[in-house]
């Protein structure tokens, strides 16, 4: 299969919403099991201070999205982002992630982040394992039972990537 990655489009943000909600009803995004809106994307993606997304797209389809999103709206944190990566459930373990990560990994050098850091819940190993045996990323902390969902309590880990690009 043939994938292409570019810059996230606004047409783009159904997909991406629908990908992202997916994620939630599986318990698989830090930022909540709540359905979120398109409106709710765009503002997450595009109106507030964000670095850069993008896409992967299979045969014209969003099949997977990246973003690195500011981690504060302040002057003293401008270097570091949160990194956001989500892929279609069928199209899983074909390189999309990879893919989508190398791109925007390269994308944070350019931008002279320092810092990236990523949440992920430490009882879904493999994506840990991706994010440093793929990415480079090493743990950086555990929030223990700081995620709940109807009663039980999930830890997260803490994930960073340091000198990205060049020191500020």
């Amino acid at each position: 299969m043939s994938y292409q990655v570019r810059p996230l489009l606004i047409g783009d943000l159904t997909r991406v919403t629908e990908i992202y909600n997916a994620a939630c009803r599986a318990r698989e995004s830090t930022q909540g099991t709540r359905p979120w809106s398109r409106k709710e994307m765009e503002e997450f993606l595009l109106d507030r201070p964000a670095f850069e997304s993008y896409t992967c797209v299979n045969k014209g389809a969003v099949v997977g999205w990246t973003a690195l999103t500011r981690f504060r709206v302040r002057e003293d944190v401008r270097h570091t982002a949160e990194m956001s990566l989500y892929v279609e459930e069928p199209f899983r373990r074909m390189g999309i992630g990879s893919l989508l990560a190398h791109t925007i990994l390269n994308r944070a050098g350019i931008l002279n982040l320092h810092c990236i850091f990523s949440l992920v819940f430490k009882d879904i190993p493999h994506v840990a394992t991706f994010a440093e045996k793929r990415c480079g990323f090493s743990v950086a902390g555990c929030l223990q039972e700081a995620f709940s969902d109807n009663g039980k309590h999930h830890d997260i880990l803490v994930l960073e990537k340091l000198r990205i690009g060049s020191p500020p």
